[in-house]
């Protein structure tokens, strides 16, 4: 089967959307498919590079850092992937490539299938100053994009709740993304002494860990000020990532007096990341913008219990005491905080059945089979019961 994924942004930036792309590229290629990659270029240039087709773009920074928008579509580069003529079409992004893929999926009687990665409610203060308003915008366009599909993937129960609230047309089939277990075996995260010594971090130090984007969505504040408010006033934070609120949180901690308390390393690339996670003993985040948290994900995977706040997003991976902990408010963050801090035994175990949990629900090969089901029922249903031959013969289906 040919399947073209389609994203606006992809390597060497990183975030969940990257990930979720890059992974599910990876699982449908083990599973035989023929697959390629649709996303826009870092400069005004087109350019291919492998399976990975590039369409010239300009920056649109004012709008959302390293957002990019296409300029007008490279008409051969797009002729060039319908005479690929790509099996299914499966979008990522609702902006500039998407218009793209709905194009190509058209010409080549495709179906598209679109996942919905971001919760735009929760970054309306980048596009609208009132964020009333900015949400009715929101469910509209998303609804009117989202319709124009043949079926729509939610990462989490959440966003499929919040897609059916905006009467969204399109079945809505719920497939969380996978991760890259094997980044996270025994070898993988050896790392964990060699991290801290680079990072002058005792070996025996209680260390928090928070991995992801700093933005001002994700609420790395609360955290901060968390640990302002703790009884340890040597306690310290690892932060890993970098972006558009950093300068914002530093400042935040020189004038608190904990410049010296937090740890931050910048962007680590995704090769070196799990001897990051393991440099940490419990993984801690504020933020209510996830639509599933694969950082949440990989934690678990590196066998880290997680402290986070309450989110509808973890219902489905967070076990509350098990695998680890949602908190409500400030009290709750510090009872299990230092619980975790004081036994070892504690975190072990909760790390332990974090990792469990992650192994067997979020591998990339459910990952890639349940999207393969997607697409098996739009050809099905877009082609009638007699195609199922044909997709038996292109290995889509078995008998």
């Amino acid at each position: 089967m040919k399947v073209l994924l389609t994203t606006d942004l992809y390597k060497p930036h990183i975030n969940g959307v990257i990930t979720s792309t890059e992974n599910l590229c990876e699982g449908l290629t083990e599973l035989g498919c023929d697959v390629k990659i649709l996303t826009l270029s870092q400069s005004i240039h087109s350019k291919v590079i492998g399976n990975i087709y590039y369409l010239g773009s300009v920056a649109m920074d004012l709008v959302y850092p390293n957002a990019r928008i296409s300029l007008p579509q490279d008409q051969g580069m797009i002729e060039e992937l319908i005479r690929w003529a790509p099996d299914v079409v499966h979008s990522q992004c609702e902006f500039s490539t998407f218009h793209a893929a709905k194009r190509i999926a058209r010409a080549c009687k495709a179906p598209l299938i679109h996942t919905y990665h971001t919760v735009y409610a929760d970054y309306t203060h980048y596009f609208c100053p009132n964020k009333a308003l900015g949400q009715v915008i929101t469910a509209k366009l998303s609804r009117a994009i989202l319709n124009q599909t043949d079926a729509v993937i939610a990462p989490s129960e959440k966003i499929d709740r919040l897609l059916r609230s905006y009467k969204v047309d399109p079945d809505i089939h719920v497939i969380p993304s996978g991760i890259k277990l094997d980044r996270f075996d025994a070898n993988a995260l050896a790392g964990r002494n060699e991290i801290r010594k680079s990072l002058g971090i005792g070996q025996e130090e209680f260390m928090p860990v928070y991995v992801g984007r700093l933005a001002k969505e994700k609420n790395l504040e609360e955290i901060i000020g968390f640990l302002k408010d703790c009884t340890d006033p040597d306690q310290r934070l690892l932060i890993v990532g970098d972006g558009p609120y950093r300068e914002s949180l530093e400042k935040l901690a020189a004038d608190q007096g904990m410049s010296e308390r937090l740890i931050f390393t910048g962007m680590v690339s995704p090769e070196n990341i799990q001897s990051y996670y393991s440099a940490g003993d419990v993984f801690v985040s504020a933020s209510k913008s996830e639509t599933q948290g694969l950082t949440y994900m990989e934690a678990m995977a590196a066998g880290l219990p997680i402290l986070c706040k309450q989110d509808e997003a973890l219902a489905d991976v967070i076990i509350q005491g098990e695998n680890g902990f949602l908190y409500k408010n400030q009290e709750e963050f510090e009872k299990i905080f230092r619980m975790l801090k004081v036994s070892e035994g504690f975190r072990k175990k909760t790390g332990s059945m974090a990792r469990e949990t992650v192994t067997d629900r979020y591998s990339i090969k459910t990952f890639a089979l349940s999207c393969m089901g997607v697409y098996v029922k739009c050809l099905l249903e877009r082609n009638g019961i007699g195609f199922r031959y044909t997709l038996i013969e292109k290995g889509a289906i078995t008998v």
